[in-house]
């Protein structure tokens, strides 16, 4: 639901719901309009639902830690208002906290036993945390509520995959694809379709008599585009007993479903699954990391990095950590990573953004002096034959000196 739908309905209801001040309006744009309303209300009841509300707009622009503080205020001052619960529910998620988000979904439950967010919400946070048969369970509580969404019958089918059901995850996906078609919703039978595909890149493995043995081979020889190596990692993974072994043969298909995307955000579901079931694993953490910043997710990657260097200090995940905190303008910060990152191994990364510190300050001397030592070392991006073109580089492999 829409937080100017939500408003309407509180302002709606009347004796059911507490009358919010005419500022309430306003804070879907103007997260600040109620913070007079809110210091000088004395009803916890229309306290909760505006720091909601405003808490909701802080969400929307990613001020996860404001919108948690006016979450935490909320459901203390009216425990009985379900909607505070959820939202801090998905604020817990959207900063990986997934115990607490969890614990505030069991809430929201509680509230509203027959309200299908309140399950999707507890789907998503326990999928997080690893869960993967509590996630089925509140997926499969959305279908009973709403049987004819597509959306809900393709989330449980998801669900199932990931639990290796896979014939339950074929049916629920075609049903919903049915729906679809039935309701006339293109995006929902695209998105059913592209899970069928899923289901058979899951499915389908190369024959090897041993799956694991294939995905480690694959891996250890780094041909990640090998015919039927997710299928193979899949089967791999489901009879891998050991959480850190499951965690390891998620990483090795998440680089194959990059190869098959051609998208480096395809890994980011394997990787945040290897993070759930082995969370002291510094590897995993960096590998997540890595691909929020290669998605321009800069912020969850710093998170991430910032996990898996407290674990194990590394160069690469310095040098990641230099490239996020330079998108989000900490240059400090940022020379800081990607100096101790190549001290310890030179690499174009680290060299990538001390070139771009370098431009930043008019200093293109240095700049081209990093980038071409990047290019030295052996990157061949685009962005980095771009940044040598700006300063005069046509072609770096005939740059006097190189």
């Amino acid at each position: 639901m829409s937080l100017v739908l939500a408003l309407a309905l509180a302002l709606a209801l009347g004796a059911e719901e507490p009358r919010l001040p005419a500022c309430a309006e306003r804070i879907p744009s103007e997260a600040t309009a109620c913070d007079a309303a809110i210091a000088g209300e004395k009803d916890g009841r229309i306290v909760a639902r505006l720091l909601v509300a405003r808490a909701y707009r802080r969400n929307e622009v990613g001020e996860y830690d404001a919108a948690l503080r006016d979450l935490d205020a909320a459901v203390a001052a009216d425990p009985a208002y379900a909607t505070g619960w959820h939202e801090r529910s998905y604020t817990h998620s959207e900063l990986r906290d997934f115990v607490r988000a969890v614990a505030d979904s069991d809430e929201d439950v509680k509230l509203r036993p027959n309200d299908p967010n309140a399950y999707r919400e507890r789907a998503f946070a326990r999928h997080g945390l690893g869960d993967l048969k509590g996630a089925w369970e509140d997926r499969a509580k959305v279908v009973a509520l709403e049987p004819q969404s597509p959306g809900a019958r393709a989330a449980r089918g998801k669900a199932a995959l990931w639990l290796g059901r896979f014939d339950e995850a074929r049916a629920d996906t075609e049903a919903a694809l049915a729906l679809a078609e039935k309701a006339g919703s293109a995006k929902d039978a695209a998105e059913a379709r592209a899970q069928l595909e899923t289901i058979k890149l899951w499915t389908t493995r190369s024959g090897a008599a041993s799956p694991e043995a294939a995905c480690r081979a694959a891996a250890k020889r780094g041909h990640f585009d090998e015919k039927g190596l997710i299928g193979d990692c899949t089967a791999a993974y489901l009879a891998a007993k050991s959480p850190r072994a499951k965690a390891e043969l998620l990483t090795f298909r998440a680089f194959a479903q990059i190869v098959v995307a051609n998208d480096p955000g395809a890994a980011i579901p394997d990787e945040a699954m290897a993070v759930a079931l082995d969370p002291d694993h510094p590897e995993w953490h960096a590998n997540l990391g890595g691909s929020y910043v290669r998605v321009r997710h800069s912020w969850a990657g710093r998170r991430e990095l910032d996990v898996a260097i407290r674990l194990k200090d590394g160069w690469m995940a310095r040098a990641e950590r230099a490239v996020a905190r330079y998108n989000l303008r900490d240059f400090e910060g940022s020379f800081e990573d990607a100096k101790k990152s190549f001290e310890e191994r030179p690499n174009e990364v680290a060299l990538t953004v001390l070139g771009d510190l370098a431009h930043d300050r008019h200093d293109e001397k240095s700049a081209k002096l990093y980038w071409m030592g990047a290019w030295h070392l052996g990157d061949r991006d685009d962005g980095l034959r771009e940044r040598l073109k700006a300063l005069g580089v046509a072609d770096p492999d005939q740059e006097p000196g190189n």
